[in-house]
C-alpha cells in the first residue's frame, strides 16, 4: 500500500527512533526507502532487520546534498500505490498507517493531506527529553487555492498516489521550500483531500541549536525571494488566488503589479 521515502542526514540515533515507530504500525503494509547522503554512514542494523527485507537502505555519494535530491533518489525507487514522505527526525503513531490505509481505499483520492501533532524536545540527550509545549494541529482550513499562496501542509502529511507523480519530482537548486513546490507541481489539475487524523509527530529542538542551524533555518533572507519565484513558476488557479498572493506580498512590504501573481 504504501512506500515510505526517507531522506537522512547524519543522525542515527534519531533516524533509528523514525524506525521503531515504523516497526511498531499496527499496519505493516509499506515498505521504506532509506536515502542517505553521508558518506560512509553505516545502516542502522539492528532496526532495519525488523523491517522483513521490505527495505531499501541506499548511500548517495553524488548529486546535489541536501534532502531534495535524496527524495528523488526514492522516489525513483517506489512502486507502492501510495507514495509518503518521513523526515528522518519524526515519528508515526502505532496505528497512524493503519487509519491512513482504511481511509484511502474508501476512494483512493489523487492527493490526501492530514493532521499532525508537535511534540518540542531536547536534543542534547538521547533519547531526547520531551519539553512542554506540544499541541495537535488541524490543517482542515487549508484548500487547493490556498496551497497556491502559502503552504501550511508538512511534506511528511501528505499521501500521494503514485500516478499522480509521475514526472514530478524534487528541484535540487531551491534554496528552500522545494516540498512546497513539489506538492505545488503535484496539485496542478488534481483535488485535495483532507482527513481528520493526526498519527504523524513531527519533532521540534529549540530553534537556537545547533541542529536547526542548516539550509532552510537560516534563510530568512531568501523567503520573499523564493515565494516570488514560485508564483511565477505555478500560476494561481483564479483571480481572487492572484490578489490574496499580492495582498501577502504587501504585509511584507512587497509592492508589485497583480501581474506579477
Amino acid at each position: 500500500m504504501f512506500t515510505i521515502i526517507i531522506p537522512t542526514h547524519d543522525r542515527p540515533l534519531l533516524l533509528k527512533r523514525t524506525l521503531e515507530s515504523l516497526i511498531a504500525q499496527t499496519c505493516q503494509d509499506f515498505k521504506i526507502v532509506v536515502v542517505s547522503d553521508t558518506p560512509g554512514y553505516l545502516p542502522p542494523y539492528q532496526e532495519l532487520s525488523q523491517l522483513d527485507k521490505r527495505f531499501d537502505y541506499v548511500l548517495r555519494s553524488t548529486g546535489v546534498p541536501g534532502p531534495a535530491a535524496s527524495r528523488n533518489l526514492g522516489l525513483a525507487i517506489a512502486d507502492a500505490e501510495y507514495i509518503l514522505f518521513l523526515d528522518d527526525d519524526d515519528t508515526y503513531r502505532p496505528d497512524h498507517l493503519e487509519k491512513l490505509k482504511a481511509r484511502l481505499l474508501k476512494d483512493k483520492p489523487e492527493l490526501l493531506f492530514h493532521d499532525f501533532q508537535i511534540q518540542n524536545e531536547d536534543r542534547t540527550v538521547y533519547p531526547p527529553t520531551l519539553l512542554p509545549g506540544g499541541q495537535k494541529v488541524s490543517i482542515a482550513d487549508v484548500t487547493s487555492d490556498s496551497v497556491y499562496v502559502r503552504n501550511r501542509i508538512p511534506n511528511s502529511c501528505v499521501a500521494y498516489r503514485r500516478d499522480v507523480l509521475q514526472g514530478v519530482r524534487n528541484e535540487t537548486d531551491l534554496i528552500i521550500y522545494e516540498d512546497w513546490d513539489f506538492l505545488l507541481a503535484a496539485l496542478h489539475g488534481r483535488k485535495l483531500v483532507h482527513f481528520a487524523t493526526d498519527g504523524v509527530v513531527i519533532h521540534k529542538s529549540a530553534a537556537t541549536a545547533p541542529e536547526n542551524m542548516r539550509r532552510g533555518n537560516s534563510r530568512d533572507d531568501k523567503i520573499v525571494e523564493v515565494m516570488l519565484q514560485l508564483y511565477r513558476k505555478h500560476p494561481a488557479p483564479n483571480m481572487e488566488t492572484r490578489k490574496t498572493r499580492q495582498a501577502l506580498m504587501a504585509s511584507a512590504g512587497v509592492v508589485l503589479d497583480i501581474a506579477n501573481f
